[in-house]
């Protein structure tokens, strides 16, 4: 595991990195569901051709993906995405934390009721572009999702539960497709005894090997905060060779610009995050 060192006028140092080397979610459902090897391989095949099943028993099936070959430790082999049926209830602690950060979400209570779950995970996958890794696994869910009724997916790396109609409505091939539903969440946390102090940060880049944000403030909307968090993210994801170059990022207000360094998280998990300080009159214990 690789750690961060910055200099020692920073207080970033010695800090695990968050990079996921196997990325999972999990399909929440009441019922065992009926898979079809065949039918989920041809709605997959819409969206990558070359791919092909390897393994069907146990309650596992995997898709190794022939185009997209990679070599580990002098051996060449294909990516693939394996899912497996779990017929056991979820981690009732995970999954609370997860509906607590997932703000789309009415029907929460029903997933407390789900008894299976179904994992959907890559496999040497770590060497592939962390945007083309993303795109493989986003699509191969969808294909996924498509043919196996669930209440909804939880994506446990970015603590938040999706409902399964909410996620469908995001077609891949639609031109306002987002890639990024699921994988990146923006989380809202207010400070103990103060009702106006927030921190807010993004989850998920890290998980990809790119960076997180955070901003810890007062007596701002945190809409807006969560607007430029989400926006910013994004830019993250699309722009990554800027990622280093990012001191100030645009404020709220007209012309007003927040500096912005690296810090260790403020909360959980550890990792290093781009830091927004929004100004002194917004702050909450930021250093010069």
């Amino acid at each position: 595991m690789k750690r961060y060192e910055v200099s020692k006028n920073g207080k970033v140092e010695n800090v695990a990195d968050a990079f996921s080397e196997i990325y999972s979610v999990e399909l929440l459902m009441k019922e065992k569901p009926v898979i079809l090897e065949n039918e989920l391989l041809r709605n997959i095949q819409k969206y990558f051709k070359n791919v092909k099943v390897t393994s069907n028993r146990d309650n596992n099936i995997s898709f190794a993906f022939m185009d997209h070959i990679l070599e580990y430790k002098n051996v060449n082999a294909p990516v693939g995405i394996v899912i497996s049926v779990i017929e056991e209830k979820p981690e009732i602690n995970k999954l609370r934390k997860s509906l607590g950060q997932s703000f789309d979400y009415v029907n929460k209570e029903e997933f407390e009721k789900c008894n299976v779950r179904v994992l959907v995970t890559d496999i040497m996958a770590i060497g592939l572009n962390y945007a083309e890794r993303i795109e493989l696994f986003q699509k191969t869910l969808y294909s996924i999702v498509e043919l196996i009724p669930c209440e909804g997916i939880h994506f446990n790396i970015t603590e938040q539960v999706i409902s399964r109609e909410e996620y469908l409505k995001n077609n891949p091939l639609n031109d306002d497709y987002d890639v990024l539903i699921g994988i990146l969440n923006v989380r809202l946390f207010n400070i103990e005894n103060n009702e106006n102090e927030y921190v807010m940060d993004t989850l998920g880049l890290s998980a990809v090997g790119l960076c997180d944000l955070q901003c810890h403030f007062k007596n701002l909307d945190p809409g807006e905060i969560s607007n430029i968090l989400y926006s910013y993210g994004y830019y993250i994801f699309e722009n990554s060779d800027v990622l280093e170059e990012i001191d100030t990022i645009e404020g709220i207000t007209e012309n007003s610009k927040w500096k912005c360094r690296h810090e260790v998280a403020l909360v959980e998990p550890e990792r290093v995050v781009l830091d927004i300080n929004p100004g002194e009159d917004f702050s909450c214990g930021y250093r010069n």
